[in-house]
C-alpha cells in the first residue's frame, strides 16, 4: 500500500516536537524553543539522514499554523481592547518600528557593507516582535492576566498592522527600485478602508450567526463554522493582497464579540496547538548550522542590538505615553525578540530576488536566540523594575508618578470636552461603507451598464449611510456652537466632497452636483423619515453586537492597581464565609468591588455578603496581590464566565460645590444610591488605596470609583452639579 510522504513526515515532526517540548519543559525552557530545535533536528541541513520528504506541503501546514495562532490571538484580544491602551500601543510600536528601520539600515549599510535593499529588509525584519512567541511565553508563565500583558497585546497588534504596511511598502520598493510616498499613502488608505469594512460587516453579521448556531447547533457545527469564517476572511485578505495573518486576526476579533466566544476558544485550542507546533518546527527546518557559524559575529551583534534596543525604545515609548516605570520595564522586556513576521519579510525579499539568501538563516538565528531569553526577561522584569526604582532618587520617582497620573487624567478630560470625536468617528465609519459600496458597484456593475447608471445605483444603495454622514451628530447633539457649525455646515460639505472623490474617475463633478440636487429637491424630504429609520435600524443592529460583554473590564486604574476577575472554587476554604470573615482585604490588600452570581450582579458588596461556590469576584489589586489571592480561591479548571455587565473604574475630581465635598465616604452613600464604591483617593500627591469609610472627601480630591457604566454616568452628573 502506498503511503503519501506527508503522513510519514507529520509522524516524524510531531514525535520529535513532542519529545523536545517535553525536555524543554523539564529544563523550564519555553516550549517554542523545543519546537525550533526539533525543526533543526529533522531539517534538511542536519545530516546524515534526510528525514522529511514532502517539504512544500509541510510549509503549507505551517502557514495554517500562523493562521490559527493569529485567529486564537484575535479571540483572546478583542479589537476593542486596543482602544483601552491605544495611545501607549501606538506610541511604543511606532517608535520601535521607526527606530529599528533606521538602526537596521545603518548597521547593514555602514556596518556590514550590504546593499541598500538588504539593509532596508534587515531593518524591517528587526522591527517587529514575535506575537506567537510572546503569547506562548505569557501563557506558560501564567502572566496573561497581568496589567502589563494588556499593554503588550496592544503593542503587538499595532506592530502587526505596521508590518502589513511594511510588506506593502517593501513590495513597492522592490518592484520599482524607489520609494514613492504617494504610493505608500494610497496603499495605507486602501488598507484602512478594507480593514474597517471587514470589521463593520463582520460585527453586523457574524456574532448573530454564531449566537444562532450556539442555540440550535452542535459543537461540531460551531467548530466548522468558526474555522470556515476564519479561512474565508484569510482568502479575502489574500485576494486584496494582504497577509493571511491579518485576515485571521480580524476574524478572531470579530468572533470575540460573540456570545459563543468561550466555546470557540475551547474548541480551537487543540487545532491551534497542533498547527502552531508544525509552524515553529518548519521555521527550525530552515536553520543551516554552517551558515550560522559562518555569520556568528553578525548574528551575535544583531541579537544584542535587538534585545537591548527593543527593551530601551519600548520602555521609553511606554513612559512618555504615561505608563508607570514598572509597567514600562515589563513591557520592554516582553518584546525583546523577533519572530514570524521577520520570516515573512525575509521570504518576501527572497521571492522577489532582491536580497541575499543568507538573510533568512540570519533572521531565524536571531529569533532563536532572542526566543531563548524571552521567558527569562519576562519572568524577571518585575525584579528588574524594582531594582531600577530602588536606585532612583525619590524626587525623580515622584515626578514620574505625577507625570503618569497627569497623563491619565489628561486622557480622561480629553474624552469629555466635546462630542466632536464620536461625531467624526460615526462620519468616517459611514464614509467607509459608502466607499465600499461605490467600489463594489464600479468593479462589478460597470460591465453591464453605463457609468452614469452605475453611479446612480451606487448612490441609491448608499443613501442610508450618506444620511448617517450628514446627520451623524443628531443623536447626541449638545449645546456647543462649534459642534453645531460642524454638523450644519461642514458635514454636508465633506459628504459631498467624499462623493466627488469617489466619482472622479467615472463621471464629472457637475453630474454629481445635478443628481444630488435633484434627489434632495425631488424625493429627499418625502423619504427623510424612511431613510432615518433605515439608518437607525442598521446602527442599532450593529451596536447590539457590543452588548452583554464577556467579563471585559476597564483597564483604567489608579497607579499599579487594576481590575480583574477570579472564580471561587467550590473547594475553597472561603466558601460560606462572609466577606468580613474571609478578611481578604486585610490579608491580601485587594478590594472586592463586585460579585457576579449567575445573572445577578452585586456591585460594592457589603461585608455581610456570603461567598458562594462558583462566584465570580471582580478584584481591584496589583498583579502580585491578585496572584497570591488566586492561589487560595481559584483552580485552573474553573470555567470562564458566560456574560456579565461591564465594570468601570474612573477618577472624579471633587469641586468645592460638589455634593460629596466635606462628607465622609460613608456619608456620601455611594454604595446605597449608585451601587458604586470608592477604592482610591489622590490628595496633594498622596495616594490612598482602599480608604477607610470614615475618611472625609475634601475639595480638589481625585476619587477613584468602581461601578457599572450607567451608574457612573449618573454619578458624574451628580458630582459635577454646582
Amino acid at each position: 500500500m502506498h503511503l503519501p510522504p506527508l503522513i510519514q513526515d507529520l509522524s516524524i515532526i510531531l514525535i520529535v516536537a513532542g519529545a523536545m517540548s517535553f525536555i524543554c519543559q523539564k529544563l523550564k525552557q519555553p516550549v517554542v524553543l523545543g519546537y525550533l530545535i526539533a525543526g533543526v533536528i529533522v531539517g534538511p541541513y542536519t545530516p546524515p539522514i534526510e528525514l522529511i520528504k514532502d517539504i512544500p506541503n509541510i510549509h503549507t501546514l505551517a502557514e495554517l499554523g500562523v493562521i490559527f495562532l493569529m485567529f486564537a490571538l484575535g479571540l483572546e484580544f478583542s479589537f476593542k481592547k486596543l482602544l483601552s491602551v491605544g495611545m501607549t500601543a501606538v506610541v511604543a510600536a511606532s517608535l520601535e518600528v521607526l527606530f529599528f528601520l533606521i538602526v537596521g539600515y545603518a548597521i547593514g549599510s555602514w556596518g556590514f557593507g550590504w546593499s541598500e535593499m538588504d539593509s532596508i529588509f534587515l531593518g524591517a525584519m528587526l522591527s517587529i516582535s514575535s506575537t506567537t512567541i510572546i503569547i506562548k511565553a505569557l501563557e506558560e508563565l501564567k502572566l496573561k492576566t497581568h496589567r502589563f500583558a494588556s499593554l503588550v497585546f496592544g503593542i503587538l497588534i499595532v506592530e502587526d498592522l505596521l508590518a502589513i504596511l511594511m510588506l506593502v511598502g517593501l513590495t513597492t520598493i522592490a518592484s520599482t527600485g524607489d520609494f514613492s510616498p504617494v504610493s505608500m499613502a494610497e496603499a495605507t488608505l486602501h488598507l484602512l478602508i478594507a480593514v474597517t469594512g471587514w470589521f463593520l460587516i463582520g460585527y453586523f453579521f457574524v456574532p448573530r450567526l454564531m449566537t444562532m448556531i450556539l442555540k440550535n447547533g452542535s459543537e461540531e457545527m460551531l467548530t466548522l463554522v468558526a474555522v470556515g469564517l476564519c479561512l474565508f476572511l484569510v482568502a479575502i485578505a489574500a485576494y486584496f493582497g494582504y497577509s493571511a495573518a491579518l485576515g485571521a486576526f480580524i476574524m478572531g476579533s470579530i468572533l470575540a464579540e460573540s456570545r459563543a466566544l468561550h466555546q470557540i476558544e475551547t474548541l480551537m485550542s487543540p487545532i491551534k496547538n497542533l498547527f502552531g507546533a508544525i509552524f515553529f518546527v518548519s521555521i527550525g527546518m530552515l536553520i543551516d548550522p554552517q551558515t550560522i557559524w559562518a555569520e556568528k559575529e553578525i548574528i551575535l551583534l544583531l541579537t544584542l542590538v535587538t534585545m537591548i534596543g527593543k527593551v530601551f525604545i519600548i520602555f521609553f515609548g511606554s513612559m512618555i505615553s504615561g505608563q508607570s516605570l514598572k509597567n514600562s520595564v515589563q513591557v520592554g522586556c516582553s518584546l525583546a525578540q523577533i519572530g514570524e513576521f521577520s520570516f515573512i519579510i525575509a521570504n518576501l525579499g527572497m521571492s522577489l530576488n532582491v536580497i541575499d539568501p543568507k538573510l533568512y538563516p540570519i533572521a531565524v538565528s536571531v529569533s532563536l536566540i532572542t526566543t531563548f531569553f524571552t521567558p527569562y526577561l519576562i519572568k524577571h522584569s518585575s525584579w528588574i523594575a524594582e531594582g531600577i526604582e530602588a536606585k532612583l532618587p525619590q524626587k525623580f520617582k515622584e515626578n514620574l508618578s505625577g507625570y503618569a497620573i497627569w497623563s491619565e487624567h489628561r486622557g480622561e478630560e480629553s474624552q469629555k470636552w466635546t462630542s466632536l470625536t464620536p461625531m467624526l468617528v460615526r462620519f468616517l465609519l459611514n464614509g467607509v461603507i459608502v466607499t465600499l459600496i461605490f467600489n463594489f458597484a464600479f468593479e462589478k456593475l460597470l460591465n453591464y451598464m453605463s457609468e452614469q447608471l452605475t453611479w446612480v445605483v451606487a448612490f441609491l444603495l448608499s443613501t442610508p449611510f450618506l444620511w448617517g454622514m450628514v446627520f451623524t451628530s443628531k443623536k447626541n447633539q449638545q449645546k456647543n456652537e462649534f459642534n453645531n457649525v460642524v454638523a450644519i455646515l461642514l458635514l454636508p460639505l465633506l459628504t459631498f466632497l467624499w462623493l466627488v472623490v469617489l466619482s472622479a474617475n467615472y463621471i464629472s463633478v457637475f453630474y454629481v452636483l445635478v443628481v444630488v440636487s435633484l434627489f434632495l429637491l425631488g424625493v429627499y424630504f418625502a423619504l427623510f423619515r424612511r431613510l432615518e429609520a433605515s439608518y437607525k435600524w442598521i446602527e442599532s443592529k450593529f451596536l447590539k453586537t457590543f452588548e452583554k460583554k464577556h467579563g471585559k473590564f476597564s483597564n483604567l486604574a489608579p497607579w499599579d492597581y487594576h481590575l480583574t476577575q477570579l472564580h471561587v472554587d467550590p473547594n475553597s476554604k472561603i466558601i460560606s464565609q462572609t466577606l468580613l470573615q474571609a478578611n481578604l482585604r486585610n490579608r491580601f490588600g485587594i478590594n472586592i468591588v463586585a460579585i457576579q452570581r449567575g445573572h445577578r450582579s452585586i456591585v460594592a458588596p457589603k461585608p455581610s455578603e456570603l461567598i458562594h461556590p462558583y462566584d465570580e469576584l471582580v478584584i481591584l489589586g496589583t498583579d502580585e496581590q491578585i496572584d497570591l489571592l488566586r492561589l487560595e480561591i481559584e483552580s485552573e479548571e474553573m470555567s470562564k464566565p458566560y456574560s456579565q455587565p461591564q465594570y468601570l473604574l474612573r477618577p472624579f475630581k471633587i469641586s468645592p460645590e460638589s455634593e460629596l465635598s466635606n462628607r465622609s465616604i460613608r456619608e456620601s452613600e455611594l454604595r446605597e444610591k449608585y451601587h458604586s464604591m470608592v477604592v482610591g483617593i489622590e490628595r496633594e500627591n498622596q495616594k490612598m488605596i482602599n480608604p477607610d469609610t470614615d475618611l472625609k472627601i475634601l475639595p480638589e480630591d481625585i476619587i477613584w470609583i468602581v461601578g457599572e457604566k450607567e451608574m457612573l454616568t449618573l454619578l458624574e452628573t451628580t458630582i459635577s452639579k454646582r
